[in-house]
């Protein structure tokens, strides 16, 4: 009996403690389409002020949303140094230049607001990252979508590993 008692001890330890290691991430596409929406929100209300709001968000733990340029400036970054920084040619380890195909995919749509060509184009663009602490590459696919920030197009982005 003591035995039985101690297996089954045992067998919950091991599913409770090790389960939430195993799982990857809980995020959804859905959770990274909420966020860059809201994202979209604030910027096409507050225009530039309200970069800074959505450089504070967060959504599934730890993910965040990212601002660029059509040119390939980081407008706002999780990561502080790469403000400002033109990463339109960044390849991944495939060659995969994805900060180009994030452009692309925002101006694949566009309006007309106040007489101006306000690019609105979303979607889904694959690539392959590092996983954070990690050298290997591993497959990421990012939610992007461009949007009016004041009078200059740009575009919001987030991004899940398959």
């Amino acid at each position: 009996m003591k035995r039985l008692i101690y297996f089954i001890l045992a067998v919950f330890f091991v599913l409770f403690f090790t389960s939430p290691l195993m799982a990857e991430s809980t995020c959804t596409k859905q959770d990274v389409v909420k966020a860059v929406d809201e994202a979209v929100a604030i910027l096409e209300r507050e225009g530039r002020a309200g970069l800074e709001k959505v450089g504070q968000m967060r959504f599934c733990d730890d993910n965040y949303v990212f601002v660029n340029d059509f040119k390939g400036k980081t407008l706002m970054h999780v990561m502080p140094h790469l403000i400002g920084k033109v990463l339109i040619a960044l390849k991944d380890d495939t060659g995969k230049r994805f900060f180009a195909d994030f452009t692309k995919m925002a101006q694949s749509s566009q309006t007309y607001k106040d007489g101006k060509v306000h690019y609105n184009g979303s979607g889904w663009v694959s690539y392959r990252w590092p996983k954070p602490n990690e050298k290997a590459f591993s497959p990421k696919i990012s939610y992007i979508r461009g949007c009016l920030m004041d009078d200059e197009n740009v575009y919001i982005g987030a991004g899940i590993y398959e």
